[in-house]
């Protein structure tokens, strides 16, 4: 999400931090709350009850179509375009002998989006809409999310190696009080 912040033209160090903590909250129910009745609505709630800017909470519930919010900002709009690639991608790496993901071709991406028994549970809708939205050819959106999971593919598991342990710790820090 930074990445893709960056690359629509936000300079402000701290609105691109908002639009990363987008890309790190927009699943955080999911685990407790899979279902479509629950995901999503329920992360809103928490997020409001914990007093995040309603910035924040809007692109989390916008991420999922059945929740009909509209996505009209550029923050909005890549966190849809982002969400089903990103893992996506990743899967794509995965693969490869090499297991980096400095070595995925966005070629390579684009055949496997067309095999449907190649990361199965990745609705493709997403990916369509999600290149609609940002507006660009989806082999570009590849490309973007290939080169944003570059630099930190280490963390990511991608770099060719396991991922090292992450200390466990707390959920992020409430927000500061207006």
């Amino acid at each position: 999400m930074r990445h893709l912040a960056r690359a629509s033209g936000v300079t402000d160090a701290a609105e691109v931090e908002t639009w990363g903590l987008v890309g790190m909250l927009h699943d955080f129910d999911y685990e407790k709350y899979p279902t479509e009745q629950d995901h999503v609505f329920r992360g809103m709630e928490i997020l409001r009850e914990r007093g995040w800017p309603e910035n924040i909470v809007k692109a989390v519930g916008g991420h999922a179509f059945y929740t009909k919010i509209p996505r009209e900002t550029p923050m909005e709009r890549a966190i849809l375009a982002a969400d089903e690639l990103t893992g996506f991608v990743g899967a794509c790496a995965l693969i490869r002998p090499t297991k980096r993901i400095a070595d995925v071709p966005v070629e390579s991406v684009l055949k496997r989006l067309k095999e449907k028994s190649f990361a199965r549970t990745v609705d493709r809708s997403y990916v369509t809409r999600g290149a609609e939205e940002w507006g660009v050819p989806i082999p570009d959106l590849v490309a973007l999310i290939l080169a944003s999971q570059v630099p930190i593919a280490d963390r990511l598991g991608l770099g060719g190696a396991p991922a090292a342990d992450l200390p466990d710790s707390p959920a992020p820090p409430e927000p500061p009080a207006p």
